[in-house]
């Protein structure tokens, strides 16, 4: 039946983004309410700002400002706390992301994501540190040898660059990105619109608040 078609929502993600770890937790709400999947994909937001040759400019104060107070209201509304990181290199997430392969074959990606953003924005522990993510598998009783070669696999990185590269090629240029039968959506106040995508591609009714005409 049209109706019980489960979706799968392409998720590409870099641990090193608060707006991320705000799109992380809303992502697995959506997809849990609908009873959808998600296609894990781990990027890293200085390979596309490469490929992509993004320029680097300064905002002016009133917008950082605003953005800071924006990104804890989103915190607060979220139960989350996330503090900031100066001068922040989004390099530091590429062992973490390396890890999640290996947390996804262990079944495990959901609670390790959540303690990867909650060591590196709760905690403002290195998350390119060995010791911080051996501990996060410890926790997670994950195999820790298998997880140590993980980590430390260089050919993990061209799975990341391929998502990249990937996520490009479908309009994208940032985390987090969400993609639902070919609708890309980029930030995570578009998760509504990520559920009302799931419905629409389920062929099941969402009604969602503020939805129009509903």
């Amino acid at each position: 039946m049209a109706n019980d078609k489960k979706i799968s929502v392409e998720f590409y993600f870099d641990y090193s983004c608060p707006w991320t770890y705000l799109g992380y937790k809303r992502l697995i709400q959506a997809t849990t309410r609908t009873a959808s999947l998600i296609e894990w994909k781990p990027i890293n937001l200085e390979i596309v700002s490469a490929t992509l040759n993004k320029p680097k400019k300064e905002s002016p104060k009133y917008i950082t400002n605003y953005k800071k107070k924006d990104l804890q209201d989103w915190a607060t509304y979220c139960s989350l706390d996330i503090k900031e990181h100066k001068n922040l290199d989004h390099r530091v997430s590429l062992k973490a992301s390396r890890g999640a392969f290996f947390a996804l074959s262990e079944d495990k990606i959901v609670d390790y994501s959540s303690e990867v953003f909650k060591a590196f924005f709760s905690d403002l522990a290195d998350i390119s540190d060995d010791q911080v993510l051996i501990n996060i598998a410890e926790k997670l009783d994950m195999g820790i040898e298998a997880f140590k070669e993980s980590i430390h696999n260089d050919l993990q990185d061209e799975k990341i660059k391929s998502n990249c590269e990937e996520l490009i090629s479908k309009g994208g240029y940032g985390s987090p990105t969400m993609v639902v039968d070919k609708q890309l959506f980029f930030g995570n106040d578009r998760m509504n619109l990520v559920e009302f995508a799931i419905g629409q591609a389920s062929g099941k009714v969402l009604v969602l608040p503020g939805q129009h005409d509903a």
